[in-house]
């Protein structure tokens, strides 16, 4: 199974899990120590990405995009960072 987060490019990666671990080799630097994949619903078919410490320019959309057995499927999301 893959869960992947990113911004406007696939190649500018938020967070990765990958075969049950988080990867971190190709994260964005502005994301590292900030984001934590939420599973704790995964068995209803959801999941959720925590960022902490927001930023101003975290702002904007952000694309899902999960893989599993041949099976895959994307959401796009918009944050809105209040106090801007």
């Amino acid at each position: 199974m893959e869960v992947r987060w990113f911004r406007s490019r696939f190649s500018t990666i938020v967070h990765v899990y990958l075969d049950g671990q988080d990867q971190y080799g190709d994260q964005m630097p502005e994301y590292r120590g900030r984001t934590k994949f939420l599973k704790d619903d995964i068995a209803n078919g959801s999941v959720s990405l925590g960022i902490r410490d927001i930023r101003p320019s975290d702002d904007g959309q952000y694309k899902c995009f999960f893989e599993s057995g041949g099976f895959y499927e994307e959401a796009l999301l918009e944050l809105q960072v209040a106090g801007q």
